[in-house]
């Protein structure tokens, strides 16, 4: 197998948070992420869902160096990102946001908006960038007598070409895409999803795709990480993770997607309950507090993120171990007992 273009080590963002009282305060610690590693490989699209809250924005806004990490490695092409520069990763990673009117400058032009990258990075002429601009606009289906616009006369859904000019504009391999199409209409996401679809066969892209919406990460994705409280649950190929759900989070979030068949009956097993504040992140398995087969060793034990078929990893103590991961372990097991 070829080498992840993007591999994530162990990564864990913890916030410092300190409550006000009238001793000044106790010092404790928010942990948006808590130590999740996957790889992206060149070329797919891999997608990352859960719940509002989880930390898959938070992991997107990581990777391409908007936040830094409090432990743990993230590499671009074998290249610790640490060890790039501001400049180098605009070049090589980019983001699209939920909201291109909050993230890009409304008192700005589109063709402002779009060329500010290729000023900032000195891209050949005033003329030729002018030109590149044009060619953006065309690209992501907008005419070019629309540069001069403003934001504010742009629909939703063209405003959000408008991010994905801007976005690839520098030849970026990889692109984030934070909930890109949660505001859209329906037809308007299909829109948009099929631009970055054309766009990634024409240029190559390799995307990480945040969403809480599986029906859009099953249509878009490869492989697809479930993350829940600052933890990846589950990671599959989509037809794995559709098919053969095998974490109890995993079949909730499934079974809350609404059926449009109504001779159909939907899952059962939908969420109760309210997620745990990741300031106080629970004991033993983060999601027993809501997993309706929780047992002992659940409240008291955290699960090993293991694969569990070939290419299907989860955490949860109900799964069978495969019998090479059972031998793996059992060699560890040894190897620290005669330490």
């Amino acid at each position: 197998m070829d080498e992840p273009l993007i591999r994530v080590d162990d990564l864990k963002i913890y916030y410092p948070v300190r409550s006000k009282n009238s001793f000044g305060g106790s010092a404790s610690c928010l942990r948006a992420v808590d130590g999740i590693s996957f790889d992206v490989f060149k070329g797919e699209s891999f997608g990352i869902v859960g719940e509002s809250g989880c930390g898959k924005s938070t992991t997107g806004r990581a990777v391409v160096g908007l936040l830094k990490p409090t432990e743990g490695r993230i590499r671009f092409a074998g290249k610790d990102t640490a060890d790039m520069g501001r400049m180098e990763m605009a070049r090589k990673l980019q983001i699209i946001f939920q909201d291109p009117y909050s993230s890009l400058d409304p008192r700005m032009t589109v063709g402002q908006c779009v060329g500010e990258p290729l000023t900032v990075h000195r891209v050949g002429t005033r003329a030729e960038r002018k030109d590149r601009v044009l060619e953006l606009l065309r690209e992501v289906g907008l005419r070019e007598d629309q540069a001069d616009r403003f934001l504010h006369e742009f629909s939703g859904g063209q405003r959000q070409r408008v991010g994905v000019a801007r976005a690839i504009a520098l030849n970026p391999d990889v692109i984030v895409c934070d909930e890109p199409v949660s505001a859209l209409d329906v037809s308007i996401q299909a829109q948009i999803l099929n631009l970055m679809r054309d766009l990634q066969r024409n240029r190559g892209l390799t995307y990480i795709f945040i969403s809480h919406n599986l029906s859009v990460v099953k249509h878009f994705c490869d492989r697809i990480a479930v993350m829940y409280l600052g933890h990846i649950v589950e990671l599959a190929d989509k037809k794995q993770l559709f098919d053969v759900p095998s974490h109890p989070y995993t079949q909730a979030l499934l079974a809350a997607i609404p059926v449009p068949d109504p001779d159909v009956p939907s899952m059962s097993g939908a969420l109760t309950g309210d997620v745990p504040s990741p300031l106080d992140p629970p004991a033993g398995c983060c999601f027993h507090t809501r997993c309706p087969y929780a047992r002992e060793i659940c409240r008291r034990q955290a699960p090993v993120f293991r694969e569990i078929a070939p290419g299907h990893m989860a955490a949860c103590h109900n799964l069978p171990v495969r019998e090479e991961t059972r031998q793996a372990a059992g060699d560890s097991n040894n190897e620290e007992c005669s330490l």
